[in-house]
């Protein structure tokens, strides 16, 4: 009874021995060399908050004071970062104020320089438009967590798994909808292996269709093998020894662009499906892709800009149009037309690519009391004005506004009739603008969203244009009866001085 008591308390102080002496073990980090990385200063939010990660790894491992922390971290500034520490320890000395020795404070005034303010709004709206793409699932899901994770953002998980599943590709989502699942880690796993499954299909249809072109050309083969026999001994003489290799070798090498197959080209292709041969290795079926449903697009970041409304700044008519009504064909014979805002008056606008510069037109200066300059290339132009050659030497810095959409465009000034403003070349390649031919669309990039801008329809610009035309009708009879009233005026003050000098 007694022996076992002994063994008891025994074995109850080496469990007491051993537990402390791995508490120790475990806990002694502070012998552990560990490094603080440099910071060089880069006006890089993302390297420096990896910085500051992996220093409060560091000091996660170690007891230090505070103080002492602010000078481990300091040292190992180098480049700009050193300059300017020192330069704001100098300063807060200068003017006062307490020196930094604390971590807490090193890190608000390292933020204040290196993180700017809209770093984590830039987060959120990268967040917000995030779709998979040509990413893979499980590339899309650590991209998404990882600007979660910057962005500070808490959520729940079901919002989480919302959130992953409505930028996954449609193919993908309308799968992963179907399935049950509980957890965010499980949703993903089901996610990747739906997304393998729709590969290995998409590489197994290649397969299949690959095997078929080389069933095809091998029975084309043997036909023409039997035309080859059918001819004289004489030319198949003549075709022997190193000329046959050589072409047989080179129809070996020869490879169709149409299937990706060997031994013809893709104008005597038998296969009548397209392959596509995928960045990944993998080969798609052109004819059997047609089938599926495109990707949604994320429309969060676009904005559809329409012609505006309003009275018009007229200008006389040049270009004829007339209205058709074609439904989707409306815009096939149509150059863009639309409706700007400049200086608070409506104004009518034409894109064109075959304008090799921006113009404004005279009118559009001289109503609207625009400030021009010299142009430093004075030119000649002819195709714009029916009155023959026309100087052009002035410019004009037009700011105009289609909805949300504002922007300021140097023109030529010009006496164009056409229109207010036309936007040629020298705009839609700063703007690297991109035109949907079909719908008559012009779309490009600007603070980070997509502006579409739409045209009138052409009833819409036709009416503009008879309008036009009767304002144009009454602007000219009322400068021809202000000009005859000059001449009646020049006229009656000659004779008068003819009588003088006659008397």
């Amino acid at each position: 009874m007694f022996e076992d008591d002994e063994e008891d308390l025994d074995y109850e102080s080496y469990s007491r021995r051993g537990k402390k002496a791995n508490d120790s073990k475990d806990n002694n980090l502070g012998s552990i060399k560990m490094k603080i990385p440099i910071f060089q200063g880069k006006n890089d939010p993302e390297l420096y908050l990896e910085w500051e990660r992996k220093v409060e790894h560091v000091f996660d491992c170690h007891n230090y004071s505070n103080e002492k922390k602010v000078k481990l971290a300091a040292v190992e500034f180098t480049d700009y970062a050193s300059i300017w520490w020192d330069q704001l320890m100098i300063s807060r000395q200068r003017i006062g104020e307490r020196p930094i020795r604390s971590w807490e404070d090193m890190k608000l005034v390292m933020r204040k320089r290196f993180v700017p303010s809209h770093y984590y709004r830039d987060l959120h709206r990268k967040l917000q438009g995030l779709v998979q793409g040509s990413m893979s699932v499980e590339d899309y899901y650590k991209e998404m967590e990882m600007a979660m994770i910057k962005a500070n953002i808490e959520e729940d998980r079901e919002a989480t798994m919302a959130r992953f599943i409505g930028g996954l590709n449609k193919e993908v989502a309308d799968v992963v909808e179907l399935q049950h699942y509980v957890e965010m880690e499980e949703l993903l796993h089901k996610a990747i292996k739906i997304e393998k499954q729709i590969k290995s299909k998409g590489s197994k249809s290649g397969l299949a269709s690959s095997s078929t072109w080389k069933s095809n050309w091998k029975d084309n083969k043997s036909a023409s093998k039997t035309k080859e026999d059918a001819k004289p001994k004489d030319s198949v003489a003549i075709s022997k020894g190193k000329t046959e290799t050589n072409t047989s070798s080179k129809s070996r090498n020869v490879k169709c662009f149409r299937c990706q197959g060997f031994g013809h080209i893709a104008s005597q292709c038998p296969n009548k499906r397209i392959m596509i041969m995928l960045e990944n290795g993998d080969i798609e079926s052109a004819s059997s892709s047609e089938d599926e449903m495109p990707p949604l697009e994320n429309c969060s970041d676009i904005d559809i800009e329409e012609p505006v409304h309003g009275d018009m700044l007229v200008t006389r008519r040049a270009l004829s149009i007339q209205p058709k009504d074609d439904g989707d064909k409306e815009q096939r014979e149509h150059i863009f037309h639309t409706r700007c805002h400049v200086k608070g008056k409506v104004c009518t606008m034409i894109i064109d690519s075959g304008s090799c510069t921006n113009v404004a037109s005279t009118l559009l200066v001289d109503k609207l009391e625009l400030p021009t300059m010299k142009h430093p290339n004075p030119y000649k132009l002819q195709w714009l004005n029916e009155c023959g050659e026309v100087r052009v030497n002035k410019q004009v810095l037009v700011s105009f506004s289609i909805g949300k959409y504002t922007d300021e465009i140097l023109c030529d000034v010009a006496p164009m009739h056409a229109s207010h403003i036309l936007l040629g070349r020298p705009w839609q390649f700063d703007r690297k603008v991109t035109h949907n031919g079909y719908k008559n669309h012009y779309s490009f990039m600007m603070n980070n969203r997509t502006v579409v801008l739409t045209p009138l329809k052409p009833l819409q610009a036709y009416e503009d244009q008879i309008r036009i035309a009767r304002e144009c009708k009454k602007r000219e009879g009322e400068s021809e009866r202000k000009n005859a009233n000059e001449r009646s005026e020049i006229e009656s003050r000659e004779n008068s001085i003819q009588k003088k000098e006659e008397k």
